[in-house]
């Protein structure tokens, strides 16, 4: 009889890897300030008396002009995280961030907060393709999602603290936080790790292996395997080469270019989804169910579901797949948007005629809930009459919780899902110039449907708009259906191979554990202490595992000590190992 007492598998701790996420996403928590504050800095400098006193259309440019800032930020966050490192490019993208929020406190004419809104635009645009790449590559398959989350949660959190802020305090006050939450990552620096793949690709193995025991919680032996396919990968990578041409031509692959695409039809569902519509007409709406309440306690309402939403999502990542995610998302928010159509159609078509005209204020971004703010007092349909049915009332509180559950539908799968995409697909050879690529693209999708929007609500009306919403919605669960891939558990080479037109393979090899007298290639040292009663033997096994990408391969061994105590009055055997 055998029996072998078996220690289980050292699993580390995560504590560093989230840790280290946090600290990188502090300016992320900024940008979200800056989404949420031209909803609270327009209001003010529209009332009598204002320092900087500004027109509908000047609120308009405020509220988006830092996506031009963004769209340059999306160009050069890519290339300087490959050039000077992850971590340096995180510390690099505070700076604008900084420097904009400061600007914007001491700003005394409308010129000055132009420019320190598109400085800001520069650190938001930068921050997209830096954290995406710096989450990836300090995560394991297993945590990757739950980590990528960290960007829209952080912005969402910014957005609803905005809020907050405006309502407790004077505009030039609410800057001061998104100055300072970016300068946190330089004071933490030393819990900022560099990334092991950016340093393993700078030829700095030895600085990859002790951040990779620290990111894991691991001893040195236990990160080996996963430190020597970083290293078959970076081959790899140079074997192709590293001038500009090759580059380029990897940017024209069907690799770098399904990913792009999937990704740009993501985020365009993100700003035509129902979720700006909330956004647009939270007020209006509560107004129609009878239910008057402060605009920007309803701003704070609408904010606070979209951080539970990806609070739930930041939980269910990881033992959900994606593309459920996804698919109930859409799913939920297209039923939502048909239940609130149908409604505020009927509604309008039993009210009389308006002829006042709607003003309303461009939405910040595609995918961050804006609160209304210049809704005219006679633009607000008046409640409903004291002889309308239950049944009426019932239905008026339809459109309520259609937009609680567009917010929180939004956040559960069609809001965080793109962005783990974002951080998995890109072969790492051309990472951070099609991450960067991407990013550019997705703001212009952000301007247009600030451009687009109003117009649509102007030809559509209030409940056409929502039927076009769910519409777009239940388009995007067939088309994500042959599209996007589920990557939920998948390590990076596995990602890299989705799309590749001819699938690069590899194997792990093991080899078994030997005994003293085996003959194999990596032989193990014995050494035994006969005794008159037991026997104990002492075995140093070596244990190699093999790792393939096509003909190349390369060996990891590790070394465990077995103790064998064989007593001559029994036949049974313990090994401890």
């Amino acid at each position: 009889m055998v029996e072998a007492n078996v220690p289980p598998v050292e699993k580390g701790s995560n504590f560093r890897m989230f840790l280290a996420g946090f600290i990188a996403n502090l300016p992320g928590l900024s940008a979200g300030l800056s989404f949420g504050f031209s909803a609270i800095l327009i209001p003010q400098l529209q009332q009598p008396g204002s320092q900087i006193p500004v027109t509908l259309e000047q609120g308009s440019w405020i509220a988006s002009l830092f996506v031009i800032g963004d769209l340059l930020g999306c160009v050069v966050g890519g290339p300087i995280a490959d050039r000077f490192g992850r971590r340096v490019a995180v510390l690099l993208d505070c700076l604008p961030l900084t420097v904009g929020w400061l600007l914007t406190w001491q700003a005394q004419t409308l010129d000055q907060l132009y420019a320190a809104r598109a400085i800001t635009g520069v650190g938001i645009g930068a921050g997209v393709p830096i954290a995406s790449m710096y989450l990836r590559e300090i995560s394991t398959p297993e945590l990757r999602g739950q980590l990528t989350i960290f960007m829209p949660l952080a912005a969402n959190t910014g957005n609803l603290l905005m809020y907050i802020f405006g309502y407790l305090m004077p505009w030039r006050l609410t800057t001061l936080p998104g100055a300072f939450l970016p300068l946190l990552p330089i004071f933490l620096v030393f819990l900022l790790p560099e990334t092991p793949v950016w340093l393993v690709s700078r030829g700095r193995r030895d600085e990859a292996e002790k951040t990779l025991c620290s990111l894991r919680g691991l001893n040195p032996e236990k990160v080996q395997q996963e430190l020597k396919m970083m290293e078959i990968m970076e081959e790899e990578i140079r074997g192709g080469g590293d001038s500009w041409k090759y580059k380029l031509g990897m940017l024209v692959e069907k690799s770098v270019l399904m990913p792009m695409a999937i990704l740009l039809f993501l985020f365009f569902t993100q700003s035509f989804s129902g979720s700006n519509m909330v956004g647009y007409y939270t007020v209006t709406i509560l107004q129609m169910a009878k239910i008057p309440l402060d605009e920007n306690i309803a701003s704070i309402l609408i904010a606070a579901q979209y951080l539970l939403g990806y609070l739930f999502s930041s939980i269910f990542v990881t033992r959900v797949p994606r593309r459920f995610l996804l698919f109930g998302s859409l799913l939920l928010m297209g039923l939502a948007n048909v239940g609130a159509g149908l409604v505020l159609i009927s509604r309008r078509k039993s009210e009389p005629e308006s002829s006042n005209s709607s003003h309303h204020m461009e939405i910040i971004d595609a995918d961050q809930m804006v609160g209304l703010n210049d809704l005219e007092v006679s633009d607000i349909p008046q409640p409903p009459p004291p002889s309308l049915t239950v049944t009426d009332n019932l239905l008026s509180l339809v459109p309520v919780f259609s937009c609680i559950l567009i917010c929180f539908g939004y956040a559960c799968g069609l809001g965080p899902v793109p962005w783990i995409l974002f951080g998995e697909l890109f072969p790492s050879s051309v990472r951070g110039s099609a991450s960067s690529i991407t990013a550019f693209l997705r703001s212009i999708t952000v301007f247009l449907s600030i451009k687009l929007f109003p117009s649509i609500l102007r030809l559509c009306d209030i409940g056409g708009s929502f039927l076009i919403c769910a519409f777009v919605c239940f388009l995007a669960i067939v088309v994500s259906y042959f599209v996007v891939p589920e990557t939920k558990g998948m390590d990076s080479k596995q990602l890299e191979n989705i799309y590749r037109v001819h699938p690069k393979t590899y194997s792990v090899v093991e080899s078994s554990e030997d005994s003293s007298d085996a003959s194999a290639t990596c032989a193990p040292s014995a050494t035994s202490s006969p005794s008159s009663t037991s026997a104990t033997k002492e075995t140093v096994a070596e244990e190699c595992v093999v790792v393939c990408v096509e003909n190349r391969c390369g060996a990891v061994c590790g070394r465990q000590q077995l103790v064998q105590s064989v007593h001559s009055t029994s036949s049974e055997t313990q090994v401890f190992i």
